[in-house]
Order: C-alpha cells, then sequence, then structure tokens
C-alpha cells in the first residue's frame, strides 16, 4: 500500500471512477489504445476523493475480469493509494505495441478527456500504424492487366529522363508489385482507365444551390492532378500586371501554387476505405476542398499550424511516388507552403479545419479593393514586374507557376518549344528572380519565385 498524492483533475492519461465496472475497463482500453494512462477507482469526477470498500483479493477480482473481457487481453497494473483514511486503486495500463484492443467487441480511444468509440476507418488506421504497414502498402486485389505499363514507362521517365528506369524493375524496386499482386498505390497511380476508387468531384458555384459547371474524375492520380487543375485554372479569376509593354503578366486571384499544394495533399491524405470523394467547390469568394480522413488521433489543426507534429502521410506509398517524381519536396511542410504562398498573394487567407472523419481546407480570397499582390482585384492587377519578358517566357512562366516542381520535358512539350530555347528562357527568368530549381539533377525541377 502506498501514499501518494492523486492528481487534481482528468486529462489525457488520468481518470476518475467512483467504482470499479464497466466504464472502468472502457476507459482502460481508451488508455492502451492511445498512450496509455492510470484510472483511480474510489475518485469522484470533480476529483474528490470518496474511497473503495475492497476486500484481500478485490485486485485480482478485477484484473481477471478485465483480462476476459477484452481482446487481445490487457493486464494493468494495480496499486492501492492511502489519502487521509480512505483507500483508492491505481490501475495504469502501457499503449499496447500492437493495436488495438477491445472491450467485448467495442473499441474504444482516448481524446482529450474523454473515451470515444473507434470508427472503422480509425480501427483500420491505427491497426496499420502499428504494424507499421499501410493501406496503400497492401494488395489491391487487381492484377498487372489492371494498369498500363506505358504510364509506368513514362513516370519512370519522369523520375529520371536521362537514364528511365524498366517498369516492371521499377515496380518491384518501389514496392509496388509482388509476384502478379500489384498495391493499392500501384493501381491508384497507374490505372488503365476508369479508376472508381480514386472519384474527384469538382464544381464552380454561384451559390450553394446553383452549380455554373461541374467535373468528375475517375482516373489515375496523376492524371486526377492534371485534370483538378485544368479545371480550376479555367474558373479562376485572371487580372493583368502592367509592365510598360503591349502585352501584360496574368495574375490570378489565388496563389496557383497553394493551390496545387491542396489538391496533391488531398490525394496523399485521402481515407480510400472511407464513404465519399475528394470534393472542390469554387465560389465567387472562396474555394472549399474537402476529402474523407480526418487527422491523426492526437493531432489537432493547431499542431498542424504551430508545425509541432511529426508527418506521417496516411498513404506513404503514394506520398513517395509524388516526391520520387518531383511533385512535392518533403513530407510535412505543406501547410507551411499553403501559409507562405496565401502571405505572399496577399489578401488571400486559408483556413483548416478538421470535422473527424473528414477534412476541410478554405481560401478565401481578398474581398473587392482589398491589396492584393501589389494591386487591387476590380478587374485589373497594377504593379510593375522588374525585367523584360516576351511572350515565350511569359508562357514558361505561367506553366512553372501553375505546375511546381516540373521537369523541362515536361515544359517542352507543353510549350512547344526546343530545350536550347527553353534553357535561354530559364536562364532568364532564374536571372530575373522569377524561377529556381530545386533538387536534384535527377529528382529536381522548376519552381516559380515570388
Amino acid at each position: 500500500m502506498k501514499i501518494a498524492k492523486i492528481p487534481k483533475a482528468e486529462s489525457e492519461t488520468v481518470e476518475f471512477k467512483k467504482s470499479f465496472n464497466q466504464d472502468t475497463i472502457e476507459s482502460l482500453v481508451s488508455f492502451a489504445n492511445a498512450d496509455g494512462g492510470d484510472v483511480y477507482v474510489g475518485v469522484r469526477d470533480d476529483g474528490k476523493v470518496v474511497g473503495v470498500l475492497l476486500a484481500a483479493e478485490s485486485e485480482t477480482t478485477w484484473i481477471n475480469e478485465i483480462k476476459n473481457k477484452t481482446a487481445p487481453a490487457i493486464v494493468p497494473e494495480a496499486d492501492r493509494i492511502v489519502v487521509g483514511k480512505k483507500t483508492v486503486v491505481r490501475l495504469h495500463i502501457a499503449p499496447l505495441p500492437v493495436k488495438p484492443t477491445s472491450v467485448q467487441g467495442r473499441y474504444y480511444i482516448r481524446k482529450a478527456k474523454s473515451n470515444h468509440q473507434m470508427t472503422v476507418a480509425e480501427l483500420s488506421d491505427m491497426y496499420l500504424k502499428s504494424t507499421s504497414s499501410s493501406w496503400d502498402a497492401f494488395p489491391s486485389g487487381k492484377t498487372l492487366e489492371d494498369i498500363s505499363l506505358e504510364k509506368v514507362a513514362a513516370f519512370a521517365k519522369r523520375m529520371n529522363p536521362d537514364n528511365p528506369d524498366d517498369p516492371m524493375r521499377l515496380l518491384r524496386k518501389l514496392g509496388l508489385v509482388d509476384g502478379g499482386r500489384i498495391s493499392h498505390a500501384c493501381y491508384l497511380a497507374f490505372a488503365d482507365g476508369h479508376c472508381a476508387e480514386s472519384l474527384f468531384m469538382t464544381g464552380r458555384f454561384k451559390d450553394a444551390t446553383t452549380i455554373i459547371d461541374s467535373q468528375s474524375l475517375n482516373a489515375d492520380l496523376f492524371e486526377e492532378v492534371k485534370g483538378v487543375m485544368a479545371f480550376i485554372m479555367r474558373h479562376l479569376m485572371k487580372g493583368f500586371v502592367i509592365t510598360g509593354r503591349p502585352e501584360h503578366d496574368i495574375v490570378y486571384d489565388y496563389p496557383v501554387d497553394a493551390i496545387r499544394e491542396i489538391v496533391l495533399n488531398m490525394l496523399i491524405h485521402r481515407d480510400y476505405c472511407a464513404a465519399g470523394q475528394n470534393t472542390i467547390k469554387i465560389f465567387d469568394d472562396r474555394i472549399e476542398f474537402s476529402n474523407p480522413g480526418g487527422l491523426p488521433s492526437g493531432l489537432t489543426v493547431d499542431d498542424l499550424l504551430s508545425d509541432n507534429y511529426r508527418s506521417r502521410p496516411r498513404n506513404p506509398r503514394i506520398a513517395e511516388l509524388f516526391r520520387s517524381c518531383g511533385m512535392i519536396e518533403q513530407y510535412g511542410s505543406g501547410i507551411k507552403r499553403i501559409l507562405a504562398a496565401c502571405e505572399r498573394h496577399r489578401g488571400v487567407k486559408a483556413t483548416f479545419e478538421d470535422h473527424g472523419d473528414w477534412f476541410l481546407v478554405v481560401l478565401r480570397k481578398a474581398t473587392h479593393g482589398e491589396v492584393a499582390r501589389g494591386g487591387t482585384l476590380n478587374g485589373t492587377l497594377n504593379g510593375t514586374l522588374n525585367g523584360t519578358l516576351n511572350a515565350s517566357d511569359r508562357r514558361v512562366l505561367e506553366y512553372v507557376g501553375a505546375n511546381p516542381g516540373c521537369r523541362a520535358s515536361a515544359i517542352i512539350a507543353e510549350v512547344s518549344i526546343p530545350r536550347d530555347t527553353l534553357n535561354k528562357i530559364i536562364a532568364r527568368l532564374a536571372k530575373a528572380g522569377k524561377v529556381e530549381r530545386r533538387g536534384s539533377k535527377k529528382t529536381g525541377g522548376y519552381y516559380a519565385k515570388g
């Protein structure tokens, strides 16, 4: 028996119970599925010690009941604590190495000061994390006949333009294929034709119920990025920066690089097992981006904004595919890049909301008359660009701005110019401080500056 202090209040790792009952076991399960914790039996919810009547074998009886009602069975440590003349029992449970555990078929997890019954998606995520795996690494039930090796070859060339790998060898190297079975990531990235698992809805709305234009995509992930970005670009408001030359530079009412970053994050962090689909709604004053899959347990929006977290993509194999071809720079820096792009694009605000089983990002543009990128959004954006850019320069700059991390081969194909000409244009844009190259020779790409 110990003489010790009782915590003053409940917390993420402390729970009070007046007596031992089913709720006590649920709390222990919640702690075991989270970061561990202590249940103090003989303490009211408000922290007042009332004590508990005990027989010689009370703790042994409790522990046996806990073992019998949980699967996998958990076995807490039990200590008697004397507070004044009253006795309290502390039941301590450590976090399970392989999760989750349940009490009579129900799964709970600790969130803040409460126990929450877990959803199917949360159960799946927890099991995969505890086994150091992920949904996108598991076999999809599809075969090599369901993917396009031509798409894999194009991806290999994008990874290494000078010496692209053999498609099948690359798939094995990336861990996307095992024998004749392909992973979920492999199918989503290189699906041949219609891909039902990747539905992505985009729409231009006049108000909550009036749709001006809409698009649904069921393609591979790389085609979806292109298709979604093309739809959004079609509906962004364009302004012109007056340069003193006959041709003016185009500026959009939202930062295109932030939009692209959000779209990539939607595909990387989507819960593909959950109902629903990625959705983008473009309104007159804002763009809403929502996708299935809330933040992982224990992570909050405040953590994201303060950069106080360790990044772990929900779909690490998909994230690695985007990173290896230069479409993302590194894990965990997406929020910072979105906020930085909005800050450069004055007047645009980004907000992030976690709704449990889905996540929402909203970009809200400057109101009429507010300053944005050195001008106003009333039809003409005034300002001055340093240097003199010709039409080809501007086409390259616009493409790079809309496709951060793009390779020279992609720019050549899109703008239809020889490589020598592109090299000269890139040199001019770099000298003017408008583009820069980031990353290695094999995997790096071009990014717009400012």
